[in-house]
């Protein structure tokens, strides 16, 4: 099925179904940008957790369990 509608230009513009090849390279691109998009996020949110994290407990016994207590 062929549709047409109407183009910024003015004009009709024509368009057809995407071809198997075609969806085929849109859906790993799509793909592909997900998983750049993530790891990207992780990426950030890993260095700003590495940088507000304090260096070393403040006290000793602090941030660890001890049942022993």
């Amino acid at each position: 099925m062929i549709r047409t509608y109407q183009a910024e230009q003015g004009g009709l513009t024509f368009d057809g179904p995407m071809s198997r090849r075609q969806r085929t390279r849109r859906n790993r691109i799509m793909a592909l940008a997900v998983i750049v998009t993530v790891a990207a996020s992780a990426g950030v949110l890993q260095h700003f957790s590495d940088n507000l994290a304090p260096s070393g407990p403040a006290t000793p016994g602090t941030g660890a369990y001890s049942a022993a207590r």
